[in-house]
């Protein structure tokens, strides 16, 4: 008994490894699998096949604050007619401009119009039913036409500058490709100056730096990295996304330095998409002006009920027909109501949308310039709204010449506005001066005593500096560029300067790059 009992237990243990064995090497078979998959993904990226299976499992990359159902939408699924489907093919304009109509009878003065339209038609009086219900349409299709063509000229404008990025798709790198293509597992490519298309964990990096003040409110950029993180938190309690170092959010900046990444969110499943959707939650404020036409509506309507009760009474006391009173009392509280009123506030705003136009700017809302007109402070963000985020170099001190004052003449980033002008008499160089000499300034060329020494100053300028900037090859074309704009002013100095950018001849070898402590930055190149 006890020898078998002795070979059972080592047949179980034979059994036993053989099993350990089989699964340890199914699992590494499954390492060396998924680690292939990611080697094709990283190197090759997803198929175009792949990405749009992938698209349609995910959804497209496009942040939505709100739900997309228009109310016109919504107001022609509940008619089962074919013909009104068709009409969304044929005319696209049709259900927003009639999600826009139907919206305008939310208003309490709108309402108690519509109420007195039928009571008007009850006792057969067909003309004012027929002048109420006429400016209710007049009111109604002039704001909603008015928001059609404001959302319509806002789509356009979007249109105007896509959201691009560098992705692998098909074993190529493909520039220029639509971020709202984007799909989960996609492999991209990030350099400075690149809006971050979605949410993606980052791989590799070279010297990183991200500006996340659009989601998190940090006023300094962040480095990245393409390292695993440990980080201990509890069960309940998400990762701060300050502390996600190895993560790009969507919607953030590349300051500097470049990295690849892989794509984990995409649309509202990114953070960026989260605050957008917690946003449309927000129930919208009526503006000053329809607040008091809300209560102009509330005080007619308590007036009316008043009056129709009166009349009701003294009918009554008085020995009238109960018909006879009804209508009498009804009809003086129909003819208190203003049905011109809401004819002359909508064409009023209408109006001033118009204004605004010719002054482009574009108003979705008729509401927003009455309430544009009340607003006492304005609190906004300068950069891109009330100035372009343009810098541009305009003095020049050299040690070699440092009584000479020289400086750059024009604003932005376009180098054939500008010239180098040199001044023995003041700092000052103008703005919009393009002459070659005038009120004692003179035109720097290659020939000038003083050219060596810019040319030394902006060469290394140029080659401490990781923008890029392009001139084009016409005349007429615009320049192109990215990068940060104090690195871009001094390209565009030196194309002023008639200085050719020597980083082509150059390889560089390390780079230590600008901080706001150390105020410089370094490169060693050969």
């Amino acid at each position: 008994t006890n020898s078998s009992t002795c070979t059972a237990i080592s047949n179980n243990e034979n059994n036993h490894d053989e099993f350990n064995a089989s699964a340890a090497a199914e699992l590494a078979s499954l390492h060396l699998e998924q680690d292939k998959t990611n080697e094709h993904l990283m190197s090759r990226g997803w198929s175009t096949k792949q990405a749009r299976f992938l698209r349609l499992l995910f959804g497209k990359n496009v942040v939505q604050g709100k739900e997309d159902d228009d109310d016109g939408l919504k107001c022609c699924n509940l008619i089962p007619i074919p013909e009104l489907k068709c009409l969304k093919r044929i005319t696209p304009w049709f259900y927003p401009i009639f999600g826009a109509f139907i919206s305008q009878f939310n208003e309490p003065l709108n309402i108690m119009l519509l109420i007195s339209a039928a009571i008007s038609l009850i006792l057969k009086q067909t003309a004012d039913a027929i002048s109420i219900g006429l400016a209710l349409t007049i009111v109604s299709l002039v704001a909603a036409v008015q928001e059609y063509r404001s959302e319509a000229a806002l789509e356009k404008l979007s249109d105007l500058v896509p959201h691009t990025c560098t992705v692998m798709r098909d074993g190529q790198v493909r520039d220029r490709y639509p971020a709202q293509d984007l799909v989960v597992g996609d492999s991209i490519l990030l350099s400075t100056g690149d809006r971050v298309p979605a949410d993606c964990r980052l791989v590799d990096t070279v010297e990183l730096t991200v500006d996340e003040s659009s989601l998190t409110g940090e006023n300094t950029s962040i480095t990245k990295t393409g390292s695993g993180l440990s980080i201990f938190t509890s069960s309940n309690t998400d990762v701060p996304l300050t502390e996600q170092k190895n993560i790009a959010f969507m919607g953030t900046l590349v300051c500097s330095g470049r990295g690849r990444a892989i794509v984990v969110a995409v649309g509202n499943s990114t953070e960026f998409g989260k605050v957008a959707k917690e946003l449309g939650k927000v129930e919208s404020r009526k503006s000053p002006l329809q607040v008091k036409i809300d209560e102009l509506g509330k005080t007619l309507a308590v007036m009316s009920s008043i009056v129709i009760a009166l009349m009701a009474l003294l009918g009554f006391l008085l020995g009238r027909p109960f018909l006879e009173t009804v209508t009498v009392a009804v009809s003086l509280a129909v003819a208190a109501i203003p049905e011109g009123l809401p004819i002359c506030v909508t064409v009023t705003l209408a109006l001033g949308v118009l204004r605004m136009a010719r002054s482009n700017a574009i108003v979705k809302k008729l509401t927003s310039v009455e309430t544009l007109g009340c607003a006492t402070v304005v609190a906004s963000d300068k950069t891109g709204t009330l100035t372009q985020n343009e810098m541009t170099a305009r003095s020049i001190y050299t040690l070699a010449y440092p009584s000479i004052s020289l400086g750059l003449t024009g604003v932005g980033y376009n180098p054939r506005t500008g010239l180098l002008m040199r001044s023995t008499q003041s700092d000052n160089v103008s703005v919009s001066s393009n002459e070659s000499s005038r009120h004692g300034e003179q035109k720097v060329t290659e020939s000038s005593m003083e050219f060596g020494a810019i040319q030394a100053l902006f060469g290394v300028a140029c080659i401490c500096n990781n923008a890029t900037f392009s001139q084009g090859d016409d005349n007429d074309s615009q320049p192109s560029h990215s990068g940060q704009p104090t690195e871009l002013a001094l390209l565009v100095g030196a194309a002023k300067s008639n200085v050719p950018d020597p980083r082509p001849q150059y390889h560089r070898i390390q780079e230590i790059p600008f901080t706001s402590d150390r105020k410089r930055m370094e490169v060693r190149a050969r």
